[in-house]
């Protein structure tokens, strides 16, 4: 049997990710497919030419990458490196990619298993525990290297399809941050940590047919899973940190309204203050100002939203979605006006992977100015957008987990 990656059981990415480096940054900043050394000229496999001159990559000489071979030629990234071997300094950082490469596995308990002090509450009342975490992917080898070592597992085999053995302990492999994922999504909808329905799950005939990605499939994750993985330029969010997002914190703090003072002059803080203004001249006005309602339009035109009083009106949005508000705005002005704090359940509602709003206080801060934000710096908040990719394919698993246990294919033991 040829060379096989184990990938993540929850957002089907790969462990043996590889890494260009910039010109500018330092060795350890490269590494190859099995996380060490860098990747060699000699596995530069350009077909398309994608990597020429042009490219602004270029080869430099290193001491050999394993022992007992020669040197080699480390291949420095260009920004216009089109390599499919490693994704590139030029398009992640290092910082992005935090634990692209951590392993961390469920196991069953053995006769034998007793509790530690560090255990989680679902450990101690599943079958199931965590190891500690590896490095990479050991192709049919055992995960080795492991740490902490968590119930005295200092290596474990591990597989994508789960195996029970009574010789050998078998693990199922996540990456950290996707099983933190799993957690919050478990509590949110099951009101707990299944771990039991995750691994049942993966035994069931119909997980084992659409295994060959995620739930649901994502295109380039299913392009990039060939033999090695296929590192293609563009899809470098797909190994980005989800749980520690490095732009986030700066983001969040810009967001935050700071007290106002007497001094300042400044209004209060208030969640309920309007978002849009509009520059015209208004009947009193003796040039255009800005103005917090809308311009008044024709009295020939029949509005019945007009005749709402506004604390009808603000009940009508608190049922509709952002895409319906967005066309009642264009349908009149009546609702052209929206306040701070509607966008605060928008947000929850349509980004309910953004947890770290979740406990933001809404007074003192500027809803809409988060909201737009995310939207606007979206290509750049990798580690968001990998977020909302898990987030997905885990509501998919939990929800496949729930409707399997009412149908009784799931049991506890």
């Amino acid at each position: 049997m040829g060379y096989c990656e184990i990938k993540c059981q929850l957002c089907g990415v790969s462990f043996a990710i590889a890494r260009l480096r910039r010109a500018d940054e330092p060795p350890e900043a490269a590494w190859d497919y099995t996380g060490s050394g860098f990747v060699d000229h000699q596995d530069w496999w350009n077909p398309d030419g994608t990597c020429t001159e042009s490219s602004g990559c270029k080869l430099l000489k290193r001491e050999a990458r394993f022992e007992g071979h020669g040197p080699g030629k480390e291949h420095i990234a260009g920004p216009g490196c089109g390599s499919g071997l490693g994704y590139t300094g030029h398009r992640i950082s290092l910082e992005e990619m935090k634990g692209c490469r951590a392993v961390q596995c469920l196991v069953r308990k053995g006769s034998g298993w007793k509790p530690e002090p560090d255990d989680q509450d679902f450990e101690l009342e599943s079958n199931y525990f965590l190891t500690g975490i590896g490095d990479g992917s050991p192709d049919e080898a055992p995960l080795e290297n492991i740490k902490p070592v968590r119930h005295g597992f200092e290596y474990i085999l591990i597989s994508n399809i789960y195996c029970e053995s009574d010789d050998e302990d078998w693990g199922f492999p996540f990456h950290p941050t996707c099983f933190e994922i799993f957690k919050k999504v478990s509590k949110l909808r099951l009101r707990s940590i299944d771990a039991h329905g995750l691994l049942c799950l993966s035994n069931l005939k119909t997980y084992h047919d659409t295994f060959s990605g995620p739930f649901p499939p994502d295109f380039e994750v299913s392009n990039a899973k060939q033999q090695w993985w296929q590192h293609e330029p563009g899809s470098e969010y797909l190994v980005a940190n989800p749980v520690e997002v490095p732009s986030l914190p700066s983001l969040l703090r810009t967001c935050h309204r700071y007290p106002q003072t007497v001094t300042t002059g400044d209004k209060p803080s208030n969640a309920n203050h309007s978002v849009f203004s509009w520059t015209y001249k208004g009947p009193n006005d003796s040039s255009a100002m800005y103005h917090r309602t809308p311009p008044p339009v024709s009295s020939a035109r029949v509005d019945p939203f007009t005749k709402l009083p506004g604390e009808l009106a603000s009940m009508v949005l608190d049922h509709l979605s952002s895409k319906d508000i967005a066309n009642l705005r264009l349908a009149t002005p009546v609702f052209r006006q929206l306040s701070t704090v509607l966008f605060r359940r928008l947000l929850l509602e349509d980004m309910p992977w953004l947890w770290e709003a979740q406990n933001m206080p809404v007074a003192k801060t500027d809803w809409y100015k988060l909201y737009m934000m995310v939207k606007f710096c979206w290509i750049n908040l990798k580690g968001l957008r990998n977020r909302k990719r898990i987030w997905k394919v885990v509501e998919e698993v939990v929800r496949k987990i729930g409707r399997y246990r009412k149908e009784g294919k799931i049991r506890d033991e």
